[in-house]
């Protein structure tokens, strides 16, 4: 009888903590308001030979600036739509290597979402996804962040992962804090099935930001590029030497002749400003420059090893170019 008594109140303290946990962690949550935060969510029809998609949007300022994912904008034509009304937007401009795109529609007034100003994202703090799933209109989800770091080979960007449902039809969506903040902007999901698998992801909003303000200043993204390349990594060991080290075998994949002293076909990257060459070492070197700029690398060309001070150029708006 002694220990059923004392099994009791074990399980009686397990629970009274948990349900004290619960209730401090739902206290220490502000309220939301969703209805103000949804007036600033849109849906976004795009239209091309194949037909509609559509997607979702945010609106950032009263007089129509609208951001969204580059890749929901599919045709030349896109619609934005607002409790109903329909807006023809115009292009402002896009990065589509960092899936954004910037849209301005003819209106006044409009609500739009605050941007957090909190650079310290915590693992595990709530977050919600609102967009416009499979077309069915505004939704909320509901969901923590799960990691931050993601780059998928683009340190760059450094990607926002959640387990917040995020499913097609939400790409260009918002994520948001307690606060009702933007955190990030709903770009991708990893998934086996097309649908909510819990893994989502956003670009952060200081990149959002920083990114949309140069759209809307030039029109564009001036980024530096090394050329057309492909960037296979491996190992490599110097001469009179047993000792590997992290290399970069390069492939040519277009004419790159305006480098008249650049990275050539069969180029090995071996060094890096003095760093070793991995491939988040390449890309964050060249993303800290500005086009114009030198690079400095070390690379090994038909079995000699030489000093290489390359000139960045522009790099054009796609994708595959580094």
């Amino acid at each position: 009888m002694k220990n059923l008594f004392l099994l009791i109140l074990f399980f009686g303290l397990i629970f009274g903590a948990q349900f004290v946990y619960f209730e401090n962690r739902f206290l220490d949550e502000k309220e939301i308001n969703f209805d103000d935060i949804s007036a600033s969510i849109v849906t976004i029809e795009s239209l091309d030979n194949r037909g509609k998609s559509f997607g979702s949007g945010v609106i950032i300022s009263e007089d129509g600036y609208i951001i969204t994912a580059f890749h929901v904008l599919s045709g030349n034509l896109s619609t934005v739509k607002i409790s109903g009304k329909s807006y023809l937007a115009n292009l402002i401009g896009f990065d589509e290597y960092a899936d954004l795109a910037v849209l301005k529609i003819n209106e006044s007034n409009l609500k739009h979402i605050r941007f957090s100003d909190d650079e310290e994202l915590q693992i595990g703090q709530t977050v919600y996804a609102i967009g416009n799933p499979y077309n069915l209109g505004t939704s909320v989800s509901r969901g923590i962040l799960s990691a931050t770091g993601r780059n998928f080979g683009n340190p760059y960007l450094n990607i926002i992962q959640t387990d917040a449902a995020i499913n097609k039809g939400n790409s260009g969506g918002a994520l948001i804090n307690n606060n009702g903040e933007l955190i990030g902007l709903s770009t991708l999901i990893a998934s086996a099935s097309g649908g909510s698998d819990g893994v989502g992801f956003a670009l952060p909003s200081d990149k959002v930001l920083s990114i949309t303000n140069e759209i809307i200043k030039y029109g564009k993204v001036n980024r530096a590029w090394l050329g057309d390349f492909r960037f296979r990594r491996g190992f490599f060991t110097p001469i009179n030497t047993t000792n590997r080290i992290p290399a970069l075998y390069v492939v040519e994949l277009n004419n790159n002749s305006q480098f008249t002293e650049g990275l050539k076909d069969g180029d090995i990257i071996i060094g890096i400003k003095g760093a070793e060459a991995r491939w988040n070492i390449l890309l964050a070197s060249v993303n800290s420059v500005t086009p114009g700029e030198v690079l400095e690398l070390k690379v090994i060309r038909s079995d000699k090893e030489i000093d290489l001070k390359l000139v960045t150029k522009e790099r054009p708006n796609t994708p595959r170019a580094l």
